[in-house]
């Protein structure tokens, strides 16, 4: 936004006013030159709560805070992304969308289309590349500390994102658990160790009671396999993985590392729980997110995660989708997504299904 924007006072519009936009809206707060200017939401009460606490404006209409505002923060559930994206981008704002980027692989193209159109940054928010310990465990793989790596187990599980009837248990419109909470680490195996070459998965699904429940098998040419736990059928939130590789083992595991944990129950119909690990020892994911999204913007520095890369990660979460529910080996294609070429610095071989 160099010309227009590129010094202080950056204005951002809030598109929706759940649970995670109560995050951004945090993060916006801390950020200096940078204000929340607007909120919108089908629910007044709900964007009312989040401007009273920043001092923004509550818009009567999209279109009303798209002509207010320098920057589109979109965080609507996921069937809504695309046609906020349209038109923030046709109004030649840059985007700031929380993940997944579309619910199919259409409505991902169309978004990136849109904003490659209007010449305007999209940042989705996949937010654990910002995680410091996911961050370090793609660095110790990547540098070769584990040796050539083996197996790899990631574990994401949570309570339910809302009550039976919230707009999550409509699959159609969410993907359940595997395309809403799983894809942040199949987002994070893209990032690490590139585009498996098959998945194949497991799941059991009650909406009627709140159930779902995914077991995901990724291999790589090479032979690295990644187990993927995913469930909104446990009480609170958990975390935790584990690397194995020629040459040791390294492990994480969020109970033993995060002093605080606080647990919020979504207001508003169809408004799920969402829990959010946080420690006072250490800056939140959330903030280093937006502060990075804020540097882009500002033309200060290259996106971390690009249009294509959150594509991908769809196109990946779609494939496991479709393991699950035919109990199939599905095999993945040659990538349409953008993926930075590896570094030398690189010591592991890994296979062929990585770009380089």
């Amino acid at each position: 936004m160099a010309g227009r924007n590129a010094s202080d006072n950056l204005k951002i519009g809030l598109i929706g006013a759940g649970m995670i936009a109560g995050a951004h809206s945090a993060a916006y707060k801390n950020i200096p030159g940078v204000r929340l200017a607007a909120v919108w939401d089908a629910d007044a009460s709900r964007a009312q709560k989040i401007a009273a606490q920043h001092g923004a404006k509550v818009c009567a209409s999209r279109e009303e805070l798209l002509g207010n505002v320098d920057v589109a923060d979109i965080c609507l559930p996921t069937p809504f992304h695309l046609e906020n994206i349209r038109a923030a981008a046709a109004a030649g704002l840059p985007v700031i969308c929380e993940k997944p980027l579309g619910r199919t692989l259409a409505d991902c193209d169309a978004a990136i289309e849109a904003c490659t159109k209007a010449k305007v940054p999209l940042l989705v928010g996949h937010v654990v590349r910002f995680f410091p310990e996911y961050s370090a465990l793609r660095d110790i793989i990547q540098g070769g500390q584990i040796g050539e790596p083996a197996v790899i187990h990631l574990r994401r599980v949570v309570c339910s994102p809302g009550p039976a009837g919230a707009w999550y248990w409509n699959f159609e419109a969410s993907g359940g658990c595997v395309f809403d909470t799983a894809i942040h680490d199949l987002d994070w195996v893209l990032w690490t160790l590139g585009r498996p070459a098959s998945v194949y998965g497991l799941g059991h699904r009650d909406p009627a009671n709140t159930r779902d429940y995914a077991l995901l098998t990724l291999q790589w040419s090479s032979g690295i396999i990644a187990h993927l736990q995913s469930s909104w059928s446990h009480d609170g939130f958990a975390t935790s993985f584990e690397a194995a590789g020629s040459e040791g083992l390294v492990e994480y595991d969020m109970e033993d590392a995060v002093p605080l944990k606080v647990a919020k129950i979504g207001a508003g119909a169809g408004g799920g729980g969402k829990v959010v690990p946080e420690s006072p020892l250490a800056k939140s994911p959330y903030q280093a997110e937006i502060e990075h999204f804020i540097r882009v913007i500002r033309e200060e520095e290259k996106a971390r995660i690009t249009p294509g890369e959150a594509r991908e990660a769809v196109e990946l979460a779609l494939a496991c989708l479709e393991a699950v529910a035919d109990r199939k080996v599905v095999k993945l294609g040659k990538s349409k997504g953008s993926r930075p070429k590896a570094t030398e610095k690189k010591k592991v071989k890994l296979g062929a299904e990585h770009p380089e």
